[in-house]
C-alpha cells in the first residue's frame, strides 16, 4: 500500500487543479523556430497529424505505435466502408490496430473484409484531398523535417505494419536518411518505453513485453530521450536533469475549445512542464508537444505519462518546454452499438469530433494549435 499516500496527493492534485486551472501562460521568449511533437498510441497517430496538418510550424514527429495520416479513411473497397455509419471506427479497429479485426472479420464476411493492413497509396490520397481543399499547409514542408518511429515487436494493438506505412509516407514526403529513423527490434509492448519507472503509480509496474495501464513499460530503454535527441539533435545534453514537481503547471485547456460540445473530446485540465532555466518568459527554450495515448490520460492513471514517460528529466537539461494537452473520454448514451465516442479518452484519429478531425479545422487540431500560438505569444 505504498502507493496510498501518492494516490491521495495526485488525486487532491488533481481536484484543485480541476478547480482553479490557470491560464495557460505566454512565453515570448520561446525559440521561434519549429515545434516538435511526439506521442504513443493514439496520440502517436494525432501526432503525425498534426505534423502532416500543420508542417509549416511543426518540424519534427516522434511517434510510438503510430500511423499514416488519414489511416482511418475508408478505402475504396469493400464497398460497404465507405457508405457503413461507422466505416472510419471501423477502418480504426480493423486495419490500423488490430483491436477489433476478429470481430470484424467474423461479419462481414460475404461482404468483404477490409484490408490487412494500411498503405501509403491511400494515405497520399487522403493527403492530396485534404491538400486540394486547402484544408493541411504544403506537404512539401516535410521534406527537410525528422522523424523516429518506434514498433515494439510483441505490440498486439498496432501490428508492425502500420508503423513501416507510417515510415514509408515519410519516406515519400521526402523525409530519409539520417532524418528518419524506425526502431522496430525492441520486444516491446503497447506502451511507452522507460529505462527505468522511477515514479510512484497505483498501477503494478509493467515489463518491457507488457500492454495495461499505464502504459509505461520498462524496457532499459529511454525512449523520450531517444526522440527528442533525434529532433533536437543541436547540442543536446548527454545527461538528463532533474526535474521539480512545481514545474509541472496545470492550465485550463476550456479556453482553446467549445466546452458545451462534449464531442470535441478535450478535457478541462491539460498541463505544461516549465524548466527552471525557462523561467518566466522562455527564453532561448525550444517547445515540445507530447501527447498521451488511449486511457493514458491524467483521469486515467494521474502523473504516470506526464511525470514517468521520461520527457521532464530531457526538457530541465535541454531548455525544452513540454506542453501535454489532455484528452477526455466520453460515450453518447444513444448508441446502443458501442461504436461512436470515445470511452477510452483517446486522441482523434478516427473522427468521432467530427469529419474535419485530421484537417486544420479540426476541433482537437485547432486547439492544440491554438495552445501553441498562446505559449508562442503569436
Amino acid at each position: 500500500m505504498r502507493w496510498l499516500p501518492v494516490m491521495v496527493l495526485g488525486l487532491l492534485m488533481a481536484a484543485r487543479a480541476e478547480a482553479q486551472p490557470g491560464r495557460l501562460p505566454e512565453l515570448p521568449g520561446l525559440d521561434p523556430g519549429p515545434v516538435t511533437v511526439s506521442g504513443l498510441s493514439s496520440g502517436a497517430f494525432f501526432a503525425h497529424q498534426m505534423h502532416v496538418a500543420y508542417s509549416g510550424v511543426i518540424a519534427g514527429a516522434g511517434l510510438v505505435a503510430g500511423g499514416p495520416y488519414g489511416c482511418a479513411e475508408p478505402p475504396a473497397t469493400p464497398w460497404w466502408l465507405s457508405i457503413h455509419p461507422y466505416g472510419r471506427t471501423i477502418t480504426a479497429l480493423s486495419v490500423c490496430t488490430r483491436i477489433g479485426r476478429p470481430t470484424v472479420e467474423l461479419w462481414s464476411g460475404w461482404l468483404g473484409a477490409p484490408a490487412g493492413a494500411p498503405t501509403v497509396a491511400h494515405a497520399l490520397a487522403v493527403v492530396d484531398v485534404a491538400r486540394s481543399d486547402a484544408a493541411i499547409d504544403d506537404p512539401a514542408n516535410l521534406a527537410d523535417d525528422r522523424a523516429w518511429l518506434f514498433s515494439g515487436t510483441r505490440d498486439t494493438i498496432v501490428p508492425a505494419a502500420t508503423v513501416q506505412a507510417l515510415a514509408g509516407l515519410y519516406r515519400r514526403f521526402g523525409v530519409t536518411g539520417e532524418r528518419l529513423t524506425l526502431v522496430d527490434d525492441v520486444p516491446a509492448g503497447h506502451g511507452m518505453p522507460v529505462d527505468e519507472f522511477r515514479g510512484e503509480s497505483r498501477f503494478p509496474k509493467l515489463g518491457c513485453g507488457d500492454q495495461a495501464p499505464p502504459f509505461v513499460v520498462d524496457c532499459d530503454r529511454d525512449v523520450a530521450g531517444e526522440l527528442l535527441r533525434h529532433l533536437l539533435p543541436d547540442g543536446f545534453a548527454d545527461t538528463p536533469g532533474v526535474p521539480r514537481r512545481d514545474r509541472l503547471i496545470g492550465f485550463d485547456q476550456r479556453a482553446f475549445f467549445d466546452a458545451e460540445d462534449e464531442s470535441t473530446g478535450l478535457a478541462t485540465v491539460g498541463f505544461l512542464y516549465l524548466p527552471e532555466a525557462c523561467v518566466p518568459d522562455g527564453e532561448g527554450c525550444r517547445l515540445h508537444v507530447a501527447f498521451h495515448g488511449c486511457s493514458q490520460n491524467t483521469d486515467a492513471v494521474g502523473d504516470d505519462f506526464v511525470w514517468d514517460a521520461g520527457y521532464n528529466r530531457w526538457a530541465e537539461a535541454n531548455r525544452i518546454v513540454v506542453l501535454y494537452p489532455q484528452s477526455r473520454a466520453w460515450a453518447p448514451a444513444w448508441d446502443a452499438f458501442g461504436w461512436s465516442g470515445n470511452p477510452a479518452g483517446c486522441w482523434d484519429w478516427w473522427g468521432y469530433s467530427g469529419a474535419d478531425y485530421a484537417r486544420r479545422s479540426g476541433p482537437q487540431m485547432w486547439a492544440v494549435r491554438a495552445m501553441i500560438a498562446r505559449l508562442r505569444a503569436e
